[in-house]
């Protein structure tokens, strides 16, 4: 059985977006109602609960962040106790349904997975239930289902999260190879939300690949004034630098590669002159 460590939510391995977030903490607290339960979850869709009660839905939701949490941690066993709770209490509801569908897909269960996402889709035509549809085919390897997926969720003009939505399609749209739908994609993350450092990342990338110097230059620039550098922004603005003929920058660039990550990838690649 896998063992999950960190938090999952994200598509680079990020999940569920939108719909619930990790939990802080995995104290272990009663499996019924309590009033003084808080998550950090979407609003419910309407509906009546499994049980004719809107308690029943606080629970179920308390079990679901309770058993990501648990899961983050690699607490397998009770994660999938919590989570097959939140089911019990509330099969009805497209949250509980996407919780146990990203537990599926961490322990190997593809098929359940998609059975219980498809069930999410059922009682839900949110964008953040084909968001998180689409995440988990893109994953998958079925590409175009994916980006028919992220269509949909792009298409629910309630859903806030947008700018996720298109970042994910822009991530996708990168193993097609597609760079031409990638780049429209992560432009469109990056305009309804400039705070998206990947999407930057991304996006300096596909520019430097193209060869437009100037253009890869303000996408990391963008991405150095909201984020800290990483070995691959450094590793980009050295070749980028490079492109420009600015030999000062690159020379900087390699001399803080070297003294920030001297042991990743991108410093190694440098040395034997991949850059």
């Amino acid at each position: 059985m896998m063992v999950i460590k960190g938090c999952q939510c994200l598509f680079v391995m990020m999940s569920l977006l939108g719909l619930f977030s990790c939990a802080k903490s995995t104290t272990d607290k009663p499996e019924g109602t309590r009033a003084s339960e808080k998550t950090r979850v979407s609003k419910l869709p309407a509906g009546d609960s499994a049980m004719g009660t809107p308690d029943y839905h606080r629970a179920a939701l308390t079990n679901v962040e309770l058993g990501l949490g648990y899961l983050s941690q690699g607490q397998v066993a009770r994660a999938k106790t919590k989570l097959t709770h939140a089911l019990k209490l509330a099969p009805k509801i497209s949250e509980t349904h996407s919780a146990m569908a990203y537990f599926l897909e961490m322990v190997g269960e593809f098929k359940d997975a998609e059975r219980e996402h498809k069930k999410a889709v059922s009682f839900s035509g949110q964008g953040a239930v084909y968001n998180n549809y689409g995440a988990f085919l893109c994953r998958r390897g079925r590409l175009k289902e994916a980006d028919q997926a992220f269509h949909v969720a792009i298409e629910d003009k309630e859903y806030a999260r947008t700018a996720e939505v298109y970042e994910n399609a822009g991530l996708c749209a990168l193993k097609w190879p597609d760079d031409s739908k990638a780049t429209e994609y992560l432009t469109a993350a990056v305009r309804r939300d400039p705070s998206r450092s990947s999407a930057f990342l991304e996006l300096a990338t596909l520019s430097l690949k193209q060869e437009k110097f100037e253009e890869a230059k303000a996408w990391l620039n963008r991405y150095q004034a909201i984020a800290e550098q990483s070995a691959r922004s450094l590793w980009l603005g050295v070749a980028v630098s490079k492109g420009l003929k600015d030999e000062n920058g690159a020379a900087s660039q390699a001399l803080m590669l070297k003294n920030l990550f001297e042991d990743s990838p991108e410093y190694q690649m440098l040395k034997s002159g991949k850059s």
